[in-house]
């Protein structure tokens, strides 16, 4: 599924497509059907990691920037940890998305991983 942002701030779906793959291929697929049907000016896109789509994307728009869901970094840093230090660490990572500029989050990320070295979570530092 493809959601947009439109001119006036509003999500919108533009695209679905069922049973695709999650290769190189099937997403080159899904994103030329969005182009031919009028998708243009795309600075921005926002997925998982998932290796296919990410080349697909700088295929189709080289000139786009991507980012990797917040959701999908938290859960890749939290996998690394036991159940019980999840409720300690979650809002620790929520804290560096919440800062009000690159620099701080920069900041209160490197003090997180120091946090996360201390309490013997190298791996999710």
């Amino acid at each position: 599924m493809a959601i947009s942002v439109n001119a006036d701030g509003y999500r919108e779906i533009i695209g679905v497509f069922e049973g695709m793959q999650e290769d190189k291929e099937s997403w080159l697929e899904f994103l030329r059907h969005l182009i031919c049907r009028g998708l243009s000016g795309v600075r921005l896109v926002v997925s998982d990691k998932c290796l296919g789509l990410v080349e697909a994307v700088s295929q189709c728009f080289p000139w786009a920037e991507w980012q990797r869901r917040v959701f999908h970094f938290h859960r890749n840093i939290l996998s690394k940890m036991s159940r019980e230090k999840v409720s300690e660490v979650a809002p620790m990572l929520k804290a560096i998305h919440a800062q009000k500029n690159r620099e701080a989050a920069k900041e209160k990320a490197e003090k997180v991983a120091a946090n996360l070295v201390d309490m013997r979570l190298r791996a999710a530092a």
